[in-house]
């Protein structure tokens, strides 16, 4: 049975790809966190300014 020369360096490749994925996940839910941040902040703006009246 013949073995992969880099068949290690596949399985640390395999890692690092969860940690890519970890990391979009990550930026994702910050970006979604940032737009509803965005969101409730432009709607107090707008009330207190008397435009959703």
């Amino acid at each position: 049975m013949n073995r992969a020369l880099n068949d290690n360096a596949l399985l640390r490749d395999i890692t690092r790809l969860e940690d890519v994925e970890k990391l979009y996940k990550a930026i994702g839910v910050a970006g979604l966190y940032g737009i509803a941040i965005g969101a409730v902040w432009f709607l107090c703006v707008a009330f207190k300014a008397g435009a959703l009246v």
